[in-house]
């Protein structure tokens, strides 16, 4: 499936990253390590890791976790890291694997689970959450592949904003203060 638009990329940029986060580093790892190694190469190149990234699987999640977030790769790196369980779901549902419904999901994954593990699984069920029906309603009803919310850490609190909001509004009605003084000081100049 390709992505049809900006804005599903977007979309899907941000679930993978809402679900990556959700990730241990230890599942993240082994989900990197068991890509296919013709593919692991291309993946260290794209989030440039350093050479070696993958024999040093201890801190390997941790790496990836960083060049995902940095280089806004999540997308790219989902799709890699689901690439497996989408191979094999495509096999498992044959003709039905264009537009696999709710129930032709519920069947397969078990054993998709088993053989890839429930992360690896979640990241093919992100990629066709735009835009395939049995997806959709995959990713809404089954908890084990809900989005979670994606708040971040360093986002600032509801009480930072507004304190950046009240000194954005003085700052604003001094500067229109001034402008109105400097108005009425050029008409009175005028006249």
């Amino acid at each position: 499936m390709a992505v049809s638009t900006s804005r599903d990329g977007i979309l899907l940029e941000r679930r993978y990253a809402a679900v990556i986060g959700s990730i241990s580093d230890e599942s993240l790892a082994a989900m990197a390590l068991a890509v296919d190694e013709k593919v692991r190469d291309p993946l260290a190149r794209m989030l440039a890791l350093p050479a070696g990234a993958f024999d040093e699987p201890a801190t390997l999640g941790g790496r990836l976790r960083e060049a995902m977030k940095t280089r806004r790769a999540h997308l790219d790196t989902g799709v890699v890291l689901g690439e497996a369980a989408t191979n094999k779901a495509i096999d498992m549902l044959g003709d039905r694997s264009d537009d696999p419904s709710y129930e032709d999901l519920q069947m397969a994954l078990p054993k998709l689970i088993e053989e890839f593990g429930l992360d690896a699984v979640r990241m093919m069920a992100i990629q066709f959450s735009v835009g395939l029906g049995g997806f959709r309603k995959l990713v809404a009803n089954d908890e084990r592949f809900q989005i979670p919310s994606s708040q971040s850490s360093s986002a600032p609190t509801a009480k930072t904003e507004s304190a950046d909001d009240a000194e954005k509004k003085r700052l604003r009605a001094e500067r229109k203060q001034r402008e109105k003084e400097l108005r009425a000081k050029q008409r009175n100049k005028g006249k």
